[in-house]
């Protein structure tokens, strides 16, 4: 115990000068404060709330990103199926990558050795609640020029259920150019989103007439915050596919039933 306050001087000290002042006025309340202290700096009570404690501070150093990819990895699929599996396995990894180190150097990290799934359990609930109480991902519904590509398609996802659609992300790989999947008084559509500086061309028009025929969807839709190359329009008419504006998005039901955009 006396190496483990040597190596800590300052808490040492300040613990000495609490217990004179208090052995002075109340040496009950003394002892039993310096009890107190003792047990949780020298006990494993400490290093826990120590890991709780950085584990708060890195979430909400991160928790705008981790909003998104929670709202992205926690999207239902086609089939309305929701899977916490990968969402998980990205916060096991934040743990892995971000948290552990810290622990390392404040040498609190045995206590998860012990236990490991545990600890990574409890820890991915409080990064969870951390995400819940911030409520960040609110703020990416909103258009912001400053927006990454995935945030754009949840903010256009967002338009979509306000506007009654059942509307989900895919998950990036595998979709072949589908970025949302949209259903509707029996309507299916498949949506390409491009967030862009520049005009958008006919590979997005490609994409997204590739998409729809891969998800069996009579609906092609490509929306942007941008432009429209001429050869895009074109290209888009020739093929059935419906070129938007993202602020046009919430009437996607009324321009797909005049049928625009059926290939």
């Amino acid at each position: 115990m006396f190496r483990y306050l040597w190596r800590h001087k300052a808490f040492s000290a300040v613990l000495l000068l609490l217990f004179g002042v208090g052995f002075y006025l109340k040496p009950i309340a003394a002892w039993a404060g310096l009890a107190l202290l003792l047990f949780l700096r020298l006990t494993k009570v400490h290093s826990l709330l120590l890991i709780y404690d950085l584990t708060d501070q890195a979430a909400l150093r991160h928790v705008r990103t981790l909003a998104t990819k929670r709202a992205h990895m926690l999207s239902p699929d086609e089939y309305g199926n929701v899977s916490e599996e990968v969402w998980d396995k990205h916060l096991n990894t934040f743990i892995k990558k971000t948290l552990v180190p810290e622990f390392q150097r404040r040498k609190i990290d045995h206590l998860l050795k012990n236990d490991p799934k545990w600890y990574a359990a409890r820890l991915r609930t409080r990064i969870n609640w951390i995400i819940d109480r911030q409520q960040p991902a609110e703020a990416a519904v909103e258009f912001d020029d400053g927006m990454t590509g995935r945030e754009f398609e949840l903010y256009c996802r967002e338009i979509l259920h306000e506007a009654g659609w059942q509307a989900a992300l895919t998950p990036g790989s595998g979709d072949q150019g589908a970025d949302i999947i949209a259903e509707k008084d029996g309507r299916r559509v498949v949506i390409q989103c491009k967030f862009y500086n520049g005009t958008v061309g006919n590979k997005a028009v490609q994409e997204a007439y590739a998409a729809a025929a891969f998800q069996d969807a009579p609906y092609a839709v490509v929306v942007t915050n941008s432009v429209y190359t001429k050869s895009a329009h074109q290209l888009a008419h020739k093929n059935g596919v419906l070129l938007m504006h993202h602020s046009d998005l919430e009437r996607l039901d009324l321009i797909v039933a005049s049928g625009a955009g059926s290939r």
